[in-house]
């Protein structure tokens, strides 16, 4: 049994939290969510690099950036570099469900129908807060690969949105076909 102890079935470990990939160097790590804390594995080998600390609330979404780890627990966003806690993002007032780390920025989408923005390494607050329209309920978010400070956000409703995210501005809302919009990238 020694012989394949280094190697894990990531499914019977992870729960249903998308899990984040990172590239450092040549090498790929896959973060995946365990309930209350999240762990990194190394992609080549399937061998387990670091275990993140418990988290008071179960985790509901992972993004990573470098040696970065961000992981939404209830309301808030815990910062993690590599195994310790650096900081905690608080701003929503509903659970957070989705992140995306952009550069220097994070992004997350709330429960709260809030799209907030928060800079690397400054943990006094959002540096930008988006309301979304009335009515709708965030499903998705996803970075278009060209499009500067850009992001799309689906809904259950349907219809997505396009924002600018460094002008807070809702540029463009894209007609629906009926149904939510499934996370995708």
């Amino acid at each position: 049994m020694a012989l394949f102890q280094p190697f894990r079935a990531l499914g019977y470990v992870a729960d249903d939290v998308p899990f984040a990939i990172n590239r450092r160097g040549k090498e790929h790590f896959v973060t995946i969510s365990v309930g209350k804390a999240w762990q990194i594995y190394n992609c080549a080998k399937i061998t387990l690099v670091f275990v993140g600390p418990q988290l008071e609330k179960r985790i509901r979404a992972l993004a990573c950036k470098g040696d970065l780890t961000y992981a939404a627990s209830g309301k808030n966003i815990v910062v993690s570099k590599r195994a310790k806690v650096e900081g905690t993002w608080s701003g929503h007032t509903g659970k957070v469900n989705f992140i995306l780390a952009l550069s220097d920025y994070v992004l997350s989408l709330g429960e709260d129908s809030r799209l907030l923005v928060w800079q690397s390494g400054n943990y006094d607050g959002p540096v930008k807060d988006m309301q979304l329209p009335e009515g709708v309920t965030p499903s998705a978010i996803a970075h278009p690969p060209t499009y500067l400070n850009k992001v799309v956000v689906g809904s259950e409703e349907g219809p997505l949105y396009l924002y600018n995210f460094s002008s807070e501005k809702l540029i463009y809302t894209f007609k629906y076909a009926p149904g939510a919009v499934p996370p995708a990238e």
